[in-house]
């Protein structure tokens, strides 16, 4: 099996701008992903086991607090068949455009 995919949080806006149809995936907790998160991203909170439903041929891109769930998660994906990059760092670290708090 190939090696997974990283980017850093700093090349996180410019990946997601040069491939506009990734789907970019939180797997932090809800309450976590309500309090911040990425604009646009879809908040999957990672268990053990889940079972990922995305399409085939969409790239997924997927973070989480500081970068450790997200690994174990893209990891999961990529067995599972999925193209799929692992955001080093995570959204602790992210300092892009678009990041929302909420109020």
């Amino acid at each position: 099996m190939e090696q997974l995919r990283l980017i850093s949080v700093r090349e996180l806006d410019k990946y997601v701008s040069r491939y506009p149809d990734v789907y970019l995936i939180d797997v932090r907790p809800e309450n976590e992903y309500r309090f911040s998160h990425i604009r646009h991203a879809i908040n999957i909170p990672y268990e053990e086991g889940i079972i990922w439903k995305f399409p085939r041929e969409k790239e997924l891109v997927v973070y989480c607090e500081r970068g450790s769930t997200s690994m174990i998660a893209a990891r999961e994906m990529k067995r599972a068949g999925y193209r799929v990059v692992s955001v080093s760092g995570g959204i602790s670290e992210y300092r892009g455009r678009n990041l929302v708090f909420s109020r």
